[in-house]
C-alpha cells in the first residue's frame, strides 16, 4: 500500500511539474510562427529602438516617430509624439508651446515603473531631448524633464531604483528624485566614471553598473564608491553596449559581439566562450525572460535556454524581419524584437 501511495504521490509530482514548466523552456519548436508590425500596418516608423509590454499594450519606441501604442486587443495604433493634447497657445517668440507630450521623437529607450512608464529620448541638435514619463492614471498623462543642464539630452539607458531614477547619457550618469521630480547628481570621469557615454545601466542592491563607452563602471550607492573594469579586469573589448543579471550572475556585452561574465570571487570578467553561431555578431541589448537570455545582434538573435543552457540563433532565415536586432521584450507566450525594419512577434505558445 505503501509503495501504491509512493507511486502515485511521485506520479503526481512530475505531473504538476509538467503543468507548471513554462512553454518558452527549451528549444524552439520548429518551423516558427512570427507576426509581423511596420509602418504599413500602424507603426509611426519602421525602426523600433525599444518595447515595453504592459497586458495588452505594446509600446514601441521608434527612431523619429515617437512613441507607437499597439492595442492587442482591439487591433489599434496610437502615436505619441513631441506635440500633445491640449495645446497651450502662448507665442514665446520662437514656436508654439506644447505640454502633455513626449520630450523627443527619437525613442531609445521605454523603462517600466510601477505606476508609469519612463521614455528616454536621444536629441542631435540643440535644446530638445531627455526623459518624459506616460502614466494613464495621471491628469496630464505625459510630464517631460528638463534634461539636467544638457547633461541628460541624449539618452542611451534608464534604471528604475526605488524612489530614484538612474539615467545614462551621452555625457554621464543622472539621478533624479523621484519624489520631488529633480535632478539630484551627476557623475561623469572627473567623478570616476570609466567613460562618459553610458550604454546600459544595471541596479543591484548596494550598487549600480555601468556599461560605458571606455569599459564598464560600479558605483557603490551608500559610499560612493567606484570601481571600473578595463583589460586588466578581463575586459577583451572596451566598448560594452549592454548589462543585464542572468540568473545569479551579471553578463555583458561587448560592441563587437563578445560577451562576458562577472565573477564576484575574483572581482574579474571572463569571456563567456559559447557554442553561439551568432556570438560574432555586434551586441546591442541584452534581456532576460522567464526562461531564455536574449542577446539582440546585428546579425540575428542569440538566444541562451537557462534551465538547458542550450543555444540557438534566430535570423530572417528563420522568419525575422531583419537580422538588425536592437532591443525584445516578453509577452505572453510569445517574444517581441524591435529591428531596423519593423518588430517582429515570436509565438511560442499559439
Amino acid at each position: 500500500m505503501k509503495r501504491l501511495f509512493l507511486v502515485s504521490s511521485l506520479f503526481f509530482l512530475v505531473f504538476s511539474f509538467l503543468l507548471v514548466t513554462p512553454a518558452m523552456s527549451g528549444p524552439l519548436k520548429r518551423p516558427l510562427s512570427f507576426q509581423h508590425i511596420t509602418q504599413k500596418d500602424g507603426l509611426s516608423s519602421d525602426m523600433v529602438f525599444a518595447i515595453a509590454v504592459q497586458g495588452e499594450a505594446v509600446w514601441f519606441g521608434i527612431y523619429e516617430g515617437g512613441a507607437t501604442l499597439y492595442d492587442k486587443t482591439k487591433k489599434t495604433y496610437k502615436h505619441y509624439t513631441t506635440k500633445g493634447e491640449p495645446i497651450v497657445k502662448v507665442d514665446d517668440g520662437d514656436s508654439i508651446r506644447w505640454k502633455n507630450h513626449l520630450a523627443y521623437n527619437h525613442v531609445s529607450v521605454i523603462t517600466p515603473d510601477n505606476d508609469r512608464l519612463w521614455f528616454g529620448t536621444y536629441f542631435y541638435g540643440f535644446g530638445g531631448g531627455g526623459i518624459s514619463y506616460y502614466s494613464a492614471a495621471r491628469s496630464p498623462q505625459w510630464k517631460t524633464f528638463n534634461t539636467n543642464d544638457g547633461r541628460a539630452k541624449k539618452v542611451n539607458a534608464i534604471a528604475v531604483d526605488g524612489e530614484s531614477l538612474w539615467v545614462g547619457s551621452e555625457k554621464g550618469l543622472s539621478l533624479l528624485d523621484k519624489k520631488t521630480d529633480g535632478w539630484k547628481q551627476f557623475f561623469s570621469t572627473r567623478d570616476g566614471l570609466s567613460g562618459n557615454f553610458v550604454n546600459s545601466l544595471l541596479v543591484e542592491p548596494d550598487f549600480i553598473w555601468m556599461a560605458t563607452s571606455s569599459g564598464i563602471s560600479r558605483l557603490q550607492k551608500a559610499k560612493r564608491g567606484w570601481k571600473n573594469y578595463s583589460s586588466k579586469e578581463g575586459l577583451t573589448e572596451i566598448e560594452i553596449k549592454a548589462l543585464a543579471k542572468v540568473g545569479q550572475k551579471i553578463w555583458a556585452g561587448g560592441i563587437g559581439g563578445s560577451l562576458f561574465e562577472y565573477d564576484s570571487a575574483s572581482d574579474q570578467w571572463k569571456r563567456f566562450e559559447s557554442t553561439d553561431s551568432l556570438k560574432n555578431g555586434g551586441i546591442q541589448s541584452i534581456v532576460v525572460t522567464t526562461e531564455k537570455a536574449i542577446i539582440c545582434r546585428d546579425s540575428g538573435v542569440s538566444l541562451y535556454d537557462l534551465p538547458s543552457r542550450q543555444w540557438e540563433a534566430l535570423t530572417t532565415a528563420d522568419g525575422l524581419l531583419s537580422n538588425n536586432v536592437f532591443y525584445a521584450a516578453e509577452d505572453k507566450n510569445s517574444i517581441w524584437f524591435g529591428t531596423d525594419k519593423g518588430a517582429s512577434r515570436l509565438i511560442i505558445n499559439p
